[in-house]
């Protein structure tokens, strides 16, 4: 467990938005309140009505549906909230975009809408061999991890895993002890999954989670599709159906009864 007394003071009002920045304090992204308050709801509902999972499977139904940018904004929440280890870690080698996020958006001031930046200075985030140098090149957990201001946060990309190596690496019993190992270092581990229907390998990495969550794009994501996707993880136990962009329009009508300052 880490120790209070070193935790950094984050974003003490809760309404605010929470920033994500490097270890030497650089912003690297900003989760939105609207967002962190969602999470902030969640984690409380399961950490005091039920057993919050060690380790959560965090997948989807298709591609780019938000769950790298889930993982991202549900572990700087309960690192933020809670004194536990948490470690964000990436499993899908198909279509890796955590350590880019890390490393090339960052968030204007103005509305904390998201503008590309070129570069971050290598200084700042490291690039990282990720999980696959773990697994391929023997490389140390310390010198992949990509360390934020939290100390008791901490990414793990996925690195670059060649086709071949995917499947029995999804399915064997080297991962799952990589897995492990990481369970004893972290209290939590977030696992970014591929999307159900992008490979076959999605059900057996989500199954290296005790639970799952399934992230769904608002009006991108057929239902039919969404019903396929959960009937693939009931085995595992479901904790909810996360909605990405989700957006309530409220008519016009109802807009001209509610008084304008």
């Amino acid at each position: 467990m880490t120790d209070t007394r070193t935790r950094k003071k984050r974003n003490s009002a809760r309404s605010e938005a929470l920033t994500l920045s490097s270890v030497e304090g650089v912003p690297l992204y900003t989760f939105p309140a609207e967002v962190v308050n969602v999470f902030r709801r969640t984690l409380t509902g399961l950490a005091f009505r039920e057993k919050l999972p060690q380790r959560l499977s965090i997948t989807s139904t298709l591609k780019k549906e938000g769950v790298t940018y889930t993982t991202m904004a549900l572990a700087t929440t309960l690192a933020s909230d809670m004194d536990v280890n948490v470690c964000g870690v990436e499993l899908n080698w198909w279509s890796p975009g955590m350590y880019e996020q890390l490393t090339q958006w960052v968030n204007g001031k103005a509305g904390m809408k998201r503008r590309r930046r070129e570069s971050l200075p290598d200084e700042v985030v490291a690039e990282s061999p990720g999980l696959a140098g773990m697994l391929n090149d023997g490389a140390e957990l310390d010198d992949v991890l990509i360390r934020t201001d939290l100390p008791n946060l901490a990414f793990l990309p996925a690195g670059d895993m060649p086709n071949e190596q995917r499947p029995m690496l999804a399915r064997g019993t080297t991962l799952r002890e990589c897995i492990d190992r990481l369970s004893e270092r972290f209290d939590y581990l977030l696992l970014d999954t591929p999307a159900i229907m992008a490979t076959s390998d999605a059900i057996a990495l989500a199954s290296l989670g005790d639970a799952c969550s399934l992230v769904v794009r608002q009006g991108a994501t057929p239902t039919k599709e969404v019903r396929q996707a959960l009937d693939e993880v009931q085995h595992l136990p479901m904790l909810g159906i996360i909605m990405n962009r989700m957006r309530i329009e409220t008519p016009k009508w109802v807009r001209a009864l509610i008084p304008q300052e």
